[in-house]
């Protein structure tokens, strides 16, 4: 595209997975840096180079006085990200999630950690950012907000959705793909705890690679 103002991005993208995969249910101080993006304009299709015009940005780093600590999974899957400060943490529910953080009062706020495998090199090849959103409604609930950002060379989707159901909570999730994994980070609430958790949950999620 003549008209893209900004640095095209070229994704190669080898095999497009013939397998449905089916992604889990699983503002206030929030790192200016995660806010930033650029909507994704590609579709992947096999042995083509996609171009595609997303942002850069690097991994939130902002702790929120104390709110977030450091976490990195060594002995795992091999990732890190700012977890909430004294929230319960789970480890390795089989074929449900990596890590789990729930808040020690409000059981109900977690921020969970799940990867999958998945023999594609980068979470276009699943769909654009805004029709995998789509599909994603079904199970997460009515979509508020999609776009894709790159951070440190990982191509990410991040979504905002809203839920009515069993009465109301709202999510943060953000996929991507490394390592042969297909990776969700899921940071959702009661709607009723949204506000208080919202600069918790956005800097959680804007600071996990999947990397050490």
């Amino acid at each position: 595209n003549k008209n893209m103002a900004s640095t095209m991005i070229v994704f190669t993208v080898l095999v497009l997975s013939s397998t449905v995969y089916s992604l889990a249910p699983k503002i206030n101080g929030v790192d200016r840096r995660f806010l930033l993006s650029g909507a994704a304009s590609t579709a992947a299709l096999p042995l083509i180079a996609v171009a595609t015009d997303v942002e850069e940005i690097p991994p939130v780093t902002t702790r929120l006085g104390g709110l977030l600590e450091k976490y990195a999974d060594v002995g795992g899957r091999g990732f890190r990200l700012l977890r909430p400060s004294s929230w319960n943490q789970f480890d390795g529910q089989q074929g449900e999630y990596d890590v789990k953080w729930a808040d020690i009062v409000d059981v109900a706020s977690t921020v969970v950690v799940s990867s999958s495998s998945y023999t594609g090199d980068s979470i276009d090849a699943l769909a654009p950012v805004d029709k995998l959103g789509a599909k994603l409604e079904k199970s997460h609930g009515e979509l508020i907000s999609s776009h894709a950002r790159i951070t440190d060379g990982i191509l990410f989707y991040d979504y905002e959705f809203k839920n009515s159901a069993a009465g109301g909570f709202h999510e943060i999730l953000s996929l991507c793909v490394s390592k042969n994994r297909l990776w969700q980070v899921s940071a959702k609430s009661p709607e009723k705890s949204w506000k208080k958790r919202e600069a918790i949950f956005k800097n959680s999620v804007g600071s996990f690679l999947p990397k050490l």
